[in-house]
C-alpha cells in the first residue's frame, strides 16, 4: 500500500500543529493554577517548574516542526513562527 504525499505531509502537520497546541495547554494550565493561588508563591512545587517548562518545549519543537515544513515543501503558513 502506498501512501500519498498529500496524506503524509497533513499527517506531519497535523502532528506539528498539535504539539503546539498541547504545548500551549500544558503552559496554560500551570499559568492558571499559579496565578489562582492554588500554589503559594514560597511553595511552587518542582512538577508547576516543571510543567511550564514541557509546555513551554512542547509549543517550540511544534512550531520547529511547522518552520522546517514550511521551508522544506513551500509555504504553509505566512508569518514567523
Amino acid at each position: 500500500m502506498q501512501v500519498s504525499g498529500s496524506s503524509f505531509s497533513y499527517g506531519m502537520l497535523s502532528n506539528a500543529y498539535k504539539a503546539v497546541s498541547r504545548g500551549l495547554e500544558t503552559t496554560d494550565k500551570t499559568a492558571e493554577n499559579i496565578a489562582s493561588g492554588s500554589v503559594l508563591d514560597d511553595d511552587m512545587s518542582v512538577s508547576d517548574i516543571v510543567s511550564l517548562k514541557e509546555g513551554e518545549i512542547q509549543a517550540q519543537a511544534g512550531a520547529k516542526l511547522l518552520d522546517v515544513y514550511d521551508k522544506t515543501l513551500g509555504s504553509i503558513i505566512d508569518i514567523e513562527v
